[in-house]
């Protein structure tokens, strides 16, 4: 029973559980909107919410359920259409039976590739309303260079062989199965899901093949009525000539129809024979000679030569006709395979070599079919974890192909499981091989979360091989990742593997790694915790030392000079004297060993000189004197007033009682030209100091002056040699 007993007005059950016609700008909407009205949403693709379309008097619009966020399509039909309108009480009440029988065909009828009822069909006074899967178009909107045709879906020939093949199993299910013809399959009645399937509908005009009583069903021509929606009648174009020459019911004459829609999809659209609602134009037509197939593939026009045949027991039957040379392309014949029915069926060993093979074709479909078909059956098939080896490769090869939100919705759930298996090994070689791919794809709080661990695991795995390919994928991590994890967490674990493991391959690799993350650890690092680490090496195995010798030689080139006399190169001499070094290694364990001593020696030699020059002035500033300089005496008076040395080395005097002595130069100008002469005097200095600002001459502006140099050359010693230098 139909669920029309709802209250003629009540709001259906549809428009209170569903938001209908895609999000809203609040987020919510919870009525029906007008069937002719026009779309508020807006969409981002095609299989999340596609713009409304039409199908006859049905308005077909996107809705999502407002609990379980199940997106569905919501078909509504206008009661009181301009349409309906038109049309007298007999008409208006035929098209309305019509309509409902249909509903009640698809929620009797479960097939797929049949359209699916999600909701039943509800009756308010001014509307029919019920609920399918999510479609996106109508053939008939879809297809290439007919008048009506929309870009939503873009057909090319593997897609429309497919699709033909699809319509196919759904008459062999109505014909054997139900019992049932359609006659009336047109385009408008085939609908495109969010998958790319096509799938059946328009079933409101199915005849029985038996009566009820156990006997044939009595056909009655019917006559084509301008005033009725033309989706409520049979189409003269897409009819059978046995209607009307014959006036029998043969399942064979669905697949006279299924030709004609074949012979449209291939030319803009357009019937093979337009008879206008005419029965006298069918009758003319049949077995006419088929026109404009020139361009057409030699075996695509056999194949519609026999299925637009005038006399039905020649034309192929829905189970035959996949066996025709038209449906034999590799294309095709992969899709097959790879259908759920079929793939099933298949052993492991069959499985694996389609997969192997499929890497091969993939360039030969659309994008569209690469997204919508293959990749949702290839994650489906992911749960036998043996055959993940041999999926993956052909998951990441579409994934190239998405969006980062694509890929985030289409395929991450289902990689997150796999990033925390170890078994089989290839699993995790072939994610890490395509590790770049993942970050790029991938938020960076997300690529933390769930990708990370996927190289903890490897680095922690037991096989050599994931060790070493975890290992190289570090370098380009140090790169990317915060240097928090890097230090915390990177590196703690690849030194975990370099002081467990005892395969030479592996420690090698290590060190490789290790060079690679010296420009990213910092010296303190460096100096504590890398260099220490690799003091305990006790293999004298060549390839271990001189990837050492690298990782010190960074190293050394980069902490300061005390870490590499006292740690780094007591290091290298050690492994230098290795009884398996050639000369050549050794040779280049000595370049090393020099050009790093002689940085130690520079800079130590830099930093004593400094030292020294710092300390003199220290003590010159203390004693009051200056300190020697070296390139002779400068007069004091002369230096400050802007004087000039004096060349032969003697010293000049000053008056015995001025506050500084300048018997000796400093080697920098670092007071000015802003004293002039008759400075403060010693004695005046030391009655103010002692309290007796009285006894005391007045201050004068050149003493406040010299006082305020003096200060400020002390902040500039301080500066220079750095806090708490004495």
């Amino acid at each position: 029973m139909l669920a029309a007993a709802t209250s003629f007005f009540a709001r259906t059950n549809i428009s209170q559980s569903y938001n209908i016609g895609g999000p809203s700008l609040n987020g919510s909407r919870s009525s029906t909107p007008g069937p002719s009205g026009p779309s508020t949403s807006a969409l981002p693709t095609a299989a999340a919410h596609a713009p409304p379309f039409n199908v006859g008097p049905w308005r077909v619009q996107s809705a999502t359920h407002k609990t379980t966020g199940k997106r569905v399509s919501v078909w509504s039909a206008d009661k009181r259409s301009q349409e309906m309108d038109r049309m007298g009480p007999a008409s208006r009440e035929r098209t309305i039976e019509v309509l409902k029988a249909e509903a009640s065909a698809l929620s009797r009828l479960r097939h797929p590739c049949i359209l699916e009822m999600v909701e039943p069909l509800e009756e308010t006074r001014n509307e029919l309303i019920f609920a399918t899967e999510p479609v996106i178009s109508s053939l008939h909107l879809s297809i290439p260079g007919s008048f009506q045709y929309t870009p939503l879906v873009e057909l090319d020939e593997i897609e429309i062989q497919k699709g033909i093949l699809q319509v196919c199993k759904g008459l062999s299910f109505l014909h054997t199965s139900a019992r049932t013809i359609h006659t009336n399959l047109t385009p408008e009645i085939v609908l495109i899901n969010s998958a790319g399937d096509w799938k059946i509908s328009g079933l409101g005009l199915t005849i029985a093949l038996s009566a009820p009583g156990g006997g044939s069903t009595r056909w009655e021509f019917p006559t084509f009525d301008g005033r009725v929606s033309p989706y409520t009648q049979r189409s003269f174009d897409y009819m059978a000539p046995e209607y009307a020459l014959d006036e029998v019911l043969d399942p064979a004459s669905d697949m006279y129809s299924l030709g004609c829609l074949m012979y449209a999809v291939h030319c803009k659209g357009n019937p093979p024979f337009k008879n206008h609602g005419s029965i006298s134009s069918l009758r003319e037509n049949a077995g006419k000679p088929l026109t404009g197939m020139e361009r057409l593939d030699p075996d695509l026009r056999t194949l519609l030569g026999a299925l637009i045949g005038r006399h039905p027991q020649n034309r192929p039957s829905p189970g035959s006709l996949p066996t025709h040379a038209f449906f034999s392309s590799l294309p095709i014949s992969t899709l097959n395979f790879l259908d759920r029915s079929n793939f099933a069926a298949k052993t492991r060993e069959e499985k694996i070599s389609f997969m192997k093979g499929l890497m091969g074709v993939l360039d030969k479909f659309s994008e569209g079919l690469r997204i919508r078909k293959i990749l949702p059956s290839l994650l489906e098939e992911m749960k036998d974890t043996q055959l993940l080896p041999y999926i993956l490769p052909n998951i990441f090869a579409i994934s190239q192909i998405l969006s980062s939100s694509q890929f985030a919705t289409l395929v991450l759930p289902g990689l997150k499981p796999l990033f925390v298996l170890k078994e089989p090994p290839a699993n995790m070689l072939t994610l890490l091989d395509n590790l770049q791919m993942l970050q790029e794809k991938t938020e960076k709080p997300v690529f933390r979360e769930h990708v990370l661990p996927l190289v903890y695991n490897a680095l922690d795995s037991e096989h050599a091989v994931v060790q070493e390919r975890a290992l190289r994928c570090v370098p380009d991590l140090c790169d990317s990742i915060d240097y928090a994890e890097v230090q915390g967490v990177l590196f703690p674990r690849v030194a975990l593997v370099f002081t467990k493991t005892r395969i030479l391959s592996v420690k090698v690799a290590t060190l490789h790694t290790f060079l690679a993350m010296v420009k990213t650890l910092d010296q303190t690092s460096l100096t504590q915790k890398l260099v220490p680490l690799l003091s305990k090496i006790r293999t004298k195995e060549p390839a271990v030392t001189m990837a050492t010798l690298a990782v010190q030689e960074a190293t050394g080139m980069k902490v300061d000079r005390e870490a590499v006399a006292t740690l780094v190169l007591p290091q290298l001499w050690a492994m230098s004297m290795g009884p398996l070094l050639t000369v050549s290694q050794f040779k280049r364990f000595m370049e090393v060993i020099r050009k790093l001593g002689d940085r130690v020696e520079r800079e130590h030699d830099q930093y004593l000189r400094d030292s020294q020059r710092i300390e003199d002035k220290s003590s010159a500033a203390a004693n009051g004197t200056s300190a020697p300089s070296l390139g002779g005496s400068v007069d004091f008076e002369s230096l400050v007033s802007n004087g000039t040395a004096l060349s032969n080395g003697s010293v000049a005097t000053v008056k015995a009682d001025t506050f500084i002595d300048s018997s000796k130069n400093w080697e920098d100008d670092v007071w000015g030209s802003i004293f002039t002469e008759n400075p403060a005097t010693v004695d005046d200095a030391h009655k103010l100091r002692k309290g007796h600002p009285q006894q005391a001459e007045p201050w004068s502006w050149r003493e406040t002056n010299i006082i305020f140099c003096l200060q400020r050359y002390t902040v500039r010693f301080v500066t220079y040699v750095g806090p708490g230098t004495t």
